[in-house]
């Protein structure tokens, strides 16, 4: 059985607007030209590593996403073109899903596959879909905490 593929993500460290071309990530680990990234609902491909190593050139609105805005400290998921998908998952989660995340960028959706297949010859796992949170943290500084974070 293929073992997962972890998506490996990162956070904005700049607000983006529609109109850049380049986003400034906390880390570039695990980013090289042609990795994919999800934000907010918007796929983008990266196109160059910039000079500073936290600037990354992107191609934005990939996969029939639109380019958005992005506020600063918005998560930032990291794969191949082939790790994200166009539609929801379906049915309950194999033991070993493809991908976790599972990520939807047609309407912008994270799932993680949750519980357990024991006792064997039975399934107790189910698709749970993230929710985030907004709320105003100290010195007005816009936060988020999502839920779930990871299957379990």
């Amino acid at each position: 059985m293929p073992a997962t593929v972890t998506l490996g993500s990162t956070t904005l460290s700049q607000p983006v607007s529609a109109s850049d071309s380049q986003f400034q990530v906390s880390s570039t680990s695990g980013l090289t030209v042609g990795t994919h990234l999800f934000c907010e609902g918007e796929l983008v491909a990266v196109v160059s590593l910039g000079a500073d190593p936290a600037i990354v050139r992107v191609r934005r609105g990939v996969g029939g996403t639109t380019a958005l805005d992005h506020d600063s400290s918005a998560p930032v998921w990291i794969g191949r073109g082939d790790q994200f998908f166009s539609r929801d998952p379906v049915g309950s989660p194999p033991e070993a899903p493809l991908v976790s995340p599972w990520i939807n960028v047609v309407n912008g959706t994270v799932w993680f596959a949750q519980g357990d297949s024991e006792p064997s010859g039975q399934t107790y796992r189910w698709w749970q879909k993230q929710e985030t949170t907004w709320a105003q943290g100290a010195l007005g500084i816009r936060t988020s905490e999502s839920n779930p974070t990871s299957s379990t």
